[in-house]
């Protein structure tokens, strides 16, 4: 017979066996990434956000040792995308790249398949200006020469890469600041929009400077403001909407990183101590990539972005109710 203390003893190595077999799956679910992140894009391939997308993908692959896979979702505005994120179990696999959307399909739309609160904040990424463009035959080449010329033809025609993109946005804040009646005319993409602009079918658009700036420098379209307080570097002889008397005509083509409700706070913190670094990596090749493309590197804290975005709810969803914009 065993003497009693050595009985315990093993009943003690057994319970601590036991014990620690119980903790694996919570240490290992902290243990974070052990395999492939998908970075869902609620947009298609091939365009400026997609290309964007792809950098920051590689540049997360690399700190975080794993492959991080562009998933392309695109439909309804980029609805369909982020629901399925939304929806996704939180545990830092799958993650959505998102813009303005994420906040103006919330407030535009009465109807939504998920919840605004169903997808959290995590990092800005990067930001550009929207670029007012009109024909080179038009007869203005400037914010108060548009509004002259608007109100003596009684309006424009300004085209948009559909129903609440940013291109939108600046047509609604183009009519309410120079009080010139704008017809809206909606378009599946910024190609689209800025072919019509450039037949003549058109007499106005605002992109991001990447999708007019060959047009702009090549004399094929006249950049009439870029809707920031400060010049774009991609078009420095553009001047701002600020400088024209016209701070209230202002917007942002901008990308974050957002995740599942639920995520786990240290998951979160390490995408963005990922972004960072990779935004830093090899002398900031990323951000001289992002640049390149007329972005400007956004990467702050998760906080940064937190406020931002209420701002731009509050912002954004005051113009909404005055124009009673509405997409459904």
């Amino acid at each position: 017979m065993k003497p009693f203390f050595l009985k315990h003893s093993l009943l003690g190595v057994i319970f601590c066996a036991w014990l620690g077999l119980m903790n694996v799956p919570a240490n290992a679910a902290n243990i974070w990434p052990e395999r492939p992140i998908r970075l869902v894009l609620p947009f298609s391939a091939g365009g400026p956000a997609d290309t964007v997308t792809r950098l920051i993908a590689q540049g997360l692959s690399r700190q975080l040792n794993q492959p991080v896979v562009v998933e392309n979702k695109p439909g309804a505005g980029g609805i369909i995308g982020s629901a399925l994120v939304a929806k996704s179990k939180p545990d830092g696999y799958t993650l959505l790249v998102a813009g303005n959307g994420s906040i103006t399909n919330v407030l535009l739309r009465s109807k939504m398949p998920y919840e605004d609160a169903d997808l959290v904040p995590v990092a800005s990424t990067h930001t550009s200006p929207s670029v007012i463009v009109a024909s080179v035959t038009s007869d203005f080449t400037n914010l108060t020469e548009l509004r002259d010329s608007a109100k003596r033809k009684g309006g424009l025609n300004f085209g948009t890469a559909g129903a609440g993109s940013t291109g939108h946005f600046v047509a609604e804040m183009i009519q309410k600041v120079l009080g010139v009646p704008i017809t809206l005319v909606h378009y599946k993409s910024g190609s689209e929009t800025i072919n019509a602009l450039m037949s003549g079918q058109i007499d106005l658009a605002s992109e991001a400077p990447v999708g007019v700036s060959g047009y702009v420098t090549g004399g094929k379209l006249r950049a009439l403001a870029v809707t920031a307080g400060e010049r774009s570097s991609f078009l420095p002889d553009v001047p701002t909407t600020s400088e024209q008397g016209f701070p209230a005509i202002s917007i942002q083509h901008w990308g974050g990183i957002y995740a599942p409700k639920g995520t786990p706070t240290n998951i979160l913190d390490q995408v963005v101590s990922a972004l960072l670094a990779a935004s830093e990596e090899d002398n900031g090749a990323l951000r001289t990539k992002l640049e390149a493309m007329g972005n400007e590197p956004m990467i702050g804290s998760r906080q940064d972005f937190e406020r931002f975005i209420a701002s731009e709810k509050e912002r954004l969803g005051k113009l909404i109710r005055e124009s009673n914009m509405k997409l459904d």
